[in-house]
């Protein structure tokens, strides 16, 4: 390129402006010049190829189009000739970008060709070397303050080269520094700097905490857990306020037995005269003195008749019917089509004082709590009334034990159930990434044949097809007409919506649609099948499922380790409740 038809405009931007002197904007032995871009030589560079068809090159040619070019072109007359130092890229793309003119430094040229080329050749080093980009914590403060003044998340994407679900993103990070030192820091992505700076802007300290102490392979799992916990608690605080207006102390947390907290239903209201007979607790006797009581409310599910409203047992229900309409129920139990389940909170009573409340431990809590401190009584074997007595209340000890055990199972399977809802959230999502893919990964061939050879019938079982179109993004149409509720016109609809993916797809792509469907067959038989797939680690192939995710980057949490039988229910619980489950696997740490 030479400098014929060069135009010397002096401005102060890189758009027109008014013209200014030269002499002032340039330093001794300089010019600052608006010149054709197409009419510059590109002399030798060190940087010896420009690819133009890079995405970072396009982007350069956008922002040469929006904004022009805002960091002057280097250069230096040699005779007629302007040749470029340090600009190449910008020279480039301000020609794709069709603009008039760029801005230009020019110096003389100075020396022998030898001390020219010297000169050149450090010049672009230095000057690519010193260039030191935006962090990405700076460029999310900039999008948060463009957007605080005014700006429109569409007018910024295009300003500033970022997709506009990016700059959203940015921009919510940006309103934490916490946030933002964590991103620039590398502990967290972009994604995972959003995230953290919601609940650092509600105040939500200790979940910042949280949140920046666990392993990055499980932030997504805590955030998730921590948003739901959240709501969880919202939802129970409004649900508490009636009790709360009526005297009742509010339990925060499920009380324990160990803790001195007794039940209601273990109590009971005291005998009174010479035949009386002691009476089971009634909400009337604990209404009556709700200061001696606190309240622990937890959410369960309530089944009732459709038609009538009338509550009834879960066990009254015959399950074998949930996805056949036209089947019929099991002599004296209901059709699941005919049952409405939905959400309560249900509310449970504690004392700490069972006197302060009137009333006293029953039989077999009075059994528990005697065994307690039976190991200094010694009984006559000799006496048999004694010996009975103590038979009984072994009897009844043991019970108030096995009760207690039950209620333990009941919360680690609260505790597991509400776990694996996250658990397969954060599964399929990272599922529906994992097949976006164009080949195969190691290994996936053999283990898509061994798989199939061994359970040959799994692609057709528990709505495989439909888990696949979700998998894949593809939209399912609605099944209507006389099918419409039959078995199987759902898997069908599903596989007619997916059969055009197939016909587009390359042969290699193809083959990752063949391992989706095999995973989204065993995703089917897990999270299809209800949230306590935790329990099924003795069947249905579940190890073999989660260690394929696992070996191609999925992180497992300590409810999938339970369903793969790597941790028994009761290590999962505690993994949970200790939060030591957030903490990195071995896996992880590769």
């Amino acid at each position: 390129m030479t400098a014929q038809n060069t135009t010397t405009e002096t401005a102060t931007a890189a758009t027109e402006a008014p013209a200014v002197d030269t002499t002032s904007t340039a330093g001794a032995g300089e010019e600052f010049a608006r010149l054709d871009p197409s009419t510059l030589e590109v002399g030798p560079n060190v940087r010896d190829e420009v690819d133009t068809e890079t995405p970072e090159f396009h982007a350069l040619v956008d922002s040469i189009r929006e904004h022009g070019v805002l960091q002057a072109i280097s250069a230096i007359r040699d005779g007629e000739t302007v040749v470029v130092i340090d600009g190449q890229q910008r020279v480039l793309a301000s020609i794709e970008a069709e603009a008039e003119t760029v801005p230009v430094v020019i110096r003389s040229a100075t020396g022998n060709a030898k001390a020219r080329e010297i000169a050149r050749l450090s010049q672009q080093v230095v000057a690519n070397d010193r260039r030191t980009d935006l962090t990405q914590g700076q460029r999310a403060k900039a999008v948060t303050g463009m957007l605080e003044l005014g700006v429109s998340a569409t007018k910024i994407s295009k300003a500033v080269q970022m997709p506009r679900e990016q700059v959203k993103t940015a921009a919510a990070a940006g309103r934490s520094q916490t946030a933002l030192d964590a991103l620039d820091g590398g502990q967290l992505d972009l994604e995972q700097a959003a995230v953290l700076a919601t609940f650092d802007a509600e105040g939500d300290h200790d979940a910042v905490c949280e949140l920046l102490e666990v392993h990055r392979y499980a932030f997504e799992r805590t955030a998730k857990r921590l948003l739901a916990d959240r709501a969880e608690r919202k939802e129970r605080a409004t649900a508490a306020q009636p009790y709360a207006e009526r005297g009742f102390t509010i339990a925060d947390a499920e009380p324990i037995f160990a803790d001195g907290q007794f039940r209601a239903e273990d109590l009971v209201v005291p005998a009174y005269g010479e035949n009386g007979a002691q009476r089971a607790i009634t909400a009337e006797v604990i209404d009556a003195n709700p200061t001696a009581w606190s309240v622990w409310l937890s959410k369960g599910e309530r089944f009732t008749l459709t038609a009538t409203g009338e509550v009834i047992s879960e066990n009254s229900i015959d399950w074998g019917t949930e996805d056949d309409p036209e089947a019929t129920a099991a002599t004296s139990y209901h059709h699941h089509k005919d049952i409405t389940t939905e959400q309560v909170w249900e509310a449970e009573y504690f004392t700490t004082d069972p006197a302060a409340a009137g009333v006293q431990p029953g039989p077999i809590l009075a059994a528990a709590l005697a065994e307690a401190d039976a190991d200094a009584a010694e009984v006559d074997p000799d006496d048999d009334a004694a010996v009975a007595r103590a038979r009984e209340q072994k009897r009844l000890a043991a019970e108030a034990a096995h009760k207690e055990a039950q209620r333990a199972a009941l919360r680690r399977t609260k505790e597991l159930n509400k776990a694996s809802v996250i658990a397969t959230e954060v599964r399929i999502e990272w599922l529906t990434k994992f097949l976006t893919r164009k080949t195969l990964p190691k290994g996936a061939g053999k283990w898509i044949t061994d798989t199939l050879v061994d359970e040959p019938g799994l692609l057709t079982q528990n709505k495989a097809p439909q888990f696949l179109a979700k998998l894949l993004g593809v939209s399912v149409p609605a099944v209507t007409g006389p099918s419409a509720g039959y078995p199987g016109t759902e898997d069908r609809a599903a596989r007619e919506a997916i059969a055009p993916v197939v016909d587009k797809a390359s042969e290699a792509r193809a083959q990752v649609i063949a391992l989706g469907q095999v995973l989204a067959a065993y995703e089917a038989r897990m999270s299809g099948t209800g949230k306590d797939w935790w329990k099924r680690s003795s069947f249905g192939n579940q190890d073999n499922y989660l260690g394929f995710l696992d070996q191609h980057g999925h992180s497992l949490a300590p409810v999938e380790n339970v369903a793969t039988g790597e941790l028994t229910p009761e290590q999962g619980y505690d993994a949970l409740t200790t939060r030591t489950g957030d903490s990195p696997q071995p896996s992880e740490t590769e």
